[in-house]
């Protein structure tokens, strides 16, 4: 998949900027890298229903029959994406899979036992503080993590025949704004008024501090708090949180090792359980003692982290003002490439979308959607810019202007606006690391201006459009009178800078009054279009070609001399000798035409050139009817011998 000869792991994950996503993906690239393999991380981010659609179609982005393992974390994933994923696995794929903190009983997996993972906790609060009067923030009621750390808190309560109380149990997202709900809940009702609150991970421990203090309660004076996961700042926060860690990098490396022992026929457990370590803090009532080179050092992180996310949004905005109008796909790629400096510590960065992606409507959407022909429009590898390439994702899902024997490590986001998929974004850091968090701002940016451009593409292309129908005859296709005084002009002032002779073709046609008499208007229709084929067969180098009236065209073209009209006048006549030869109609296509070859100069008009070819045109049209004339004195002459 990396044009490198090695294996490739890929691994389907959302939200890889999160602390527990970027812990794990730091322990699968650790292994990957011993073991010599190469990981695609197929990443997106959660937003609202309509930004989702084009998010989850990196589901549908590698090819799974190239991939040597895959891993899959289904509880970071928005509704239906891991369907997507079973669905491409089930079909295209043979190699090992593992699934990270959700049994799938038909893969191999890497789990935290939830049946166990707070006992410590539990028992704690229950033995240690003796508490009693407990309420238990937990997940989705479906979600099996919840299903078993409610059960565990069940458990725990009977042992020490504590009654279990369901209005106690408050069911949350692990998100942030479970914890304001359930705390408005309870204390609704005095009864409900807990001395301890259990929370089924960290983020929701959060929120339940913060409600509480918002209430008038003190944590953990009155009320005493616990959570689950032990993410970064839960040893940051006031009060620091009771919690249990999880073995998040050792998961990641599990995970690869799982694989890797499948590839080498070695026998293996199909689940793999880790250990947790229990931590009490501030929140429970315990009194935690640190030093003052730790507690400076966690400060001085935090600020770097303020910082860095303020200076992500400035640039973030000041990208967006610097994409905003810009209406081409060249001056596009030269913005993309110089704001990459914005994601630090990057190695490699390819912006590739599919060759057709700005042709992007309604019917097309299966051909630009999955296309397999990419451009690489913005490739740069170790600070050098790299020229456009088109290649197929059918090879690999990175140009082969990148080559690397190392084992390599790509991060892939699609790009998209709402549903619309133009291609999408590969990039590498130079030590294993998971992009920020404004990374989601910066290629939305990116993202918005592709369809800018796309729009302003179409607007283009659809103005070019009704200009052309504007001065289009519909009938024949050739252009119309009014393109006489448009393109006509155009081609007159090229002549007359360039000193080039300028060619004005007349001809009108010969008895169509006849023709529409007797065959209707639709054997009008017929020999007009007849003609207007013999002019497009007799242009072969530019030439304006005009319908101008019911049954008169016009000619114009440039750096003509006596030569290249004698050629343009004998495929005129020979186009409409086969028709009237090989076409089978009732009636006979003649034309009357005439021309001028005019060095112009300022003062020539082109009604000067039309009235010299219309001069030839009628002296020919003369003619024909003189010798008609003739013709017919003589077929009466002898009709009456």
């Amino acid at each position: 998949m990396f044009r490198n000869g090695r294996k490739t792991i890929g691994v389907f994950i959302t939200q890889i900027h999160q602390e527990f996503q970027d812990t794990l993906m730091r322990g699968i690239c650790l292994k990957s890298k011993e073991l010599g393999y190469n990981v695609a991380f197929f990443t997106n981010y959660l937003g609202n229903a309509q930004y989702e659609v084009g998010e989850q179609d990196i589901a549908d982005l590698p090819n799974y029959e190239d991939l040597d393992g895959i891993i899959i974390i289904p509880d970071s994933y928005g509704e239906g994406f891991e369907q997507r994923i079973r669905e491409h696995i089930r079909k295209d794929s043979n190699c090992p899979v593992v699934s990270i903190r959700q049994k799938r009983d038909e893969y191999y997996n890497v789990l935290i036992d939830d049946d166990t993972v707070m006992d410590e906790i539990l028992f704690h609060f229950l033995d240690h503080h003796g508490y009693r009067k407990i309420n238990f923030l937990t997940g989705p009621k479906d979600n099996p993590a919840s299903i078993k750390r409610l059960e565990a808190f069940k458990r725990a309560l009977s042992a020490f025949d504590v009654p279990f109380e369901e209005e106690r149990v408050f069911y949350g997202d692990f998100w942030k704004e479970a914890g304001y709900h359930a705390v408005e809940q309870w204390l609704k009702d005095p009864e409900m008024i807990p001395e301890a609150i259990i929370c089924a991970n960290d983020y929701m421990a959060f929120t339940v501090c913060n409600a509480l203090s918002e209430k008038g309660y003190s944590v953990p004076e009155d009320i005493a708090v616990s959570g689950c996961d032990d993410v970064t700042v839960a040893e940051d926060f006031s009060p620091s949180i009771t919690t249990a860690s999880m073995p998040i990098f050792e998961m990641g490396i599990e995970a690869v090792d799982k694989i890797h022992k499948h590839s080498e026929a070695i026998n293996q457990d199909k689940n793999s359980y880790l250990k947790t370590v229990t931590y009490f803090r501030e929140s429970c009532g315990c009194e935690v003692r640190r030093s003052g080179d730790l507690m400076n050092a966690r400060r001085n992180r935090i600020i770097e982290e303020i910082e860095a996310k303020e200076l992500a949004i400035q640039n973030n905005a000041f990208m967006s003002i610097d994409l905003t109008g810009v209406k081409a796909i060249d001056e596009l790629d030269q913005k993309v490439a110089a704001c990459t400096y914005m994601n630090e510590g990057y190695a490699s960065f390819y912006m590739c979308l599919h060759k057709d992606w700005d042709a992007f409507d309604e019917e097309n959407i299966t051909d630009t959607k999955y296309g397999k022909d990419m451009i690489m429009e913005v490739g740069i590898r170790n600070g050098e810019w790299l020229q456009k390439e088109e290649f197929s994702v059918n090879h690999s899902l990175l140009p082969s202007c990148h080559k690397d024997k190392d084992p390599q490590f790509f991060m892939f986001n699609m790009l998209h606006y709402q549903e619309k998929c133009f291609g999408y974004t590969a990039i590498s850091f130079y030590e294993p690391q998971a992009y920020k968090v404004h990374y989601q701002g910066w290629l939305i940016n990116i993202c918005n201006a592709l369809e800018n451009v796309r729009v302003n593409t179409e607007m283009s292309r659809l103005i070019y459009k009704m200009e052309d129908m504007y001065i289009k005859d519909e009938l024949t296709g050739l252009y119309n009178r009014r393109a006489l005084d448009m393109l006509g002009q155009k081609y007159l002032d090229q002549s007359i800078v360039e000193q080039t002779k300028l060619m004005v073709f007349t001809a009108d046609m010969d008895k169509l009054k006849y023709i529409n008499d007797n065959f209707g208007h639709a054997g009008g229709d017929v020999a007009i279009k007849a003609v207007a084929n013999a002019l497009f067969k007799a242009a072969k180098d530019d030439e304006i070609c005009m319908r101008v009236g019911g049954d008169e065209f016009t000619v114009i073209g440039l750096e003509y001399d006596e030569s290249k009209m004698e050629r343009f006048v004998r495929s005129f006549e020979e186009e409409i000798k086969r028709f009237n030869v090989e076409e089978g109609y009732l009636f006979m296509v003649d034309v009357s035409y005439g021309w001028s070859i005019i060095l112009p100069n300022q003062s020539t008009t082109i009604e000067d050139c039309i009235v010299v070819a219309d001069a030839k045109m009628y002296q020919q049209k003369y003619e024909k009817e003189k010798y008609r004339l003739r013709l017919q004195k003589m077929d009466e002459k002898n009709q009456k011998g």
